[in-house]
């Protein structure tokens, strides 16, 4: 059963890895392999491909999670901002940004817009 099933995984974990990661890896391991294993090592292995991949996601959600605090972050800014103007120094921004964060949320249907995108990143 596993034979059976390595060989669309590492199609998958190909297609879906960043080259430059996998040459990263590739060197990586064969600097650190015994002697006898590196001239077997190629490109398509899984202790190549699998850290590769990994990286490669993280990268991809770092990426989309810092797109989804830049409308945060402006919200607080301008809420901060608008609090002061008023006078309201003492008042805690995040408390009245909160709302208005989840209200935005909400309204360009988030959840649905995140999954999407995340589901979409995989078609062939």
């Amino acid at each position: 059963m596993f034979e059976a099933g390595k060989e669309p995984l590492r199609t998958f974990l190909i297609e879906h890895s960043n080259p430059a990661e996998r040459g990263f890896f590739l060197r990586s391991a064969r600097s650190l392999l015994p002697e006898e294993r590196r001239n077997d090592l190629g490109v398509d292995d899984f202790i190549v491909v699998i850290p590769a991949f990994t990286v490669s996601e993280l990268t991809a959600a770092f990426q989309i999670g810092f797109l989804i605090f830049l409308p945060f972050l402006i919200i607080d800014l301008v809420v901060a901002n608008i609090l002061l103007a008023l006078g309201m120094m003492m008042m805690s921004p995040t408390t009245v940004s909160l709302p208005f964060k989840l209200l935005l949320f909400v309204l360009i249907d988030g959840w649905a817009k995140l999954v999407h995108g995340l589901v979409l990143t995989y078609t062939p």
